[in-house]
């Protein structure tokens, strides 16, 4: 009794001092830092050049198994809604090499994925957002305002994010 007890308090202890993650730096809300990042195919893209427009950003790496999970989903959407933009910044490596670029090209085309595809090369979109955990949704209004952000995925967050999608169409 006393080693469970001693187990107990160890736990509550540790527990009570654990750093939690760090929460993503952008909020419901707030406008979404602007950000610049080199496209997979050449040239760059900015997010504030999609004002205007209904933005999806997916984060994520070929090594994230929910991330092909998250970006099949969005493959559905880009293709039925183009009202919608649908972008995916991946955050392979910090150090990403030419390897890097191939494996990401080799796992796009094995995931039937066509959207465009940003590459955070120094991860400077990581810290801009504080992302945690791959994948990351977060939608944009025709604002730039953030209406959604969640970090991992799962088959529930389709149903939130086109609940959200719905209420940006609806202006509310």
């Amino acid at each position: 009794m006393k080693r469970i007890a001693a187990s107990l308090a160890c736990t509550l202890v540790l527990a009570f001092f654990a750093v939690p993650a760090q929460a993503l730096c952008v909020e419901v809300g707030k406008n979404v830092p602007d950000i610049s990042l080199p496209k997979l195919e050449g040239g760059t893209l900015s997010l504030s050049s999609l004002r205007g427009k209904i933005v999806l950003l997916a984060f994520w790496a070929s090594w994230c198994p929910r991330c092909e999970e998250e970006l099949t989903f969005l493959q559905g959407v880009y293709k039925t809604s183009p009202d919608i933009v649908v972008v995916a910044i991946n955050q392979e490596s910090q150090n990403i090499s030419q390897a890097h670029i191939e494996r990401i090209r080799k796992t796009l085309k094995e995931w039937k994925i066509d959207f465009p595809v940003l590459v955070d090369r120094n991860l400077e979109a990581w810290n801009a957002f504080c992302i945690n955990a791959l994948p990351t949704s977060i939608i944009l209004d025709k604002k730039g305002v953030v209406r959604f952000a969640e970090p991992n995925y799962y088959w529930a967050s389709q149903e939130k994010i086109a609940d959200v999608i719905t209420a940006i169409r609806l202006g509310k």
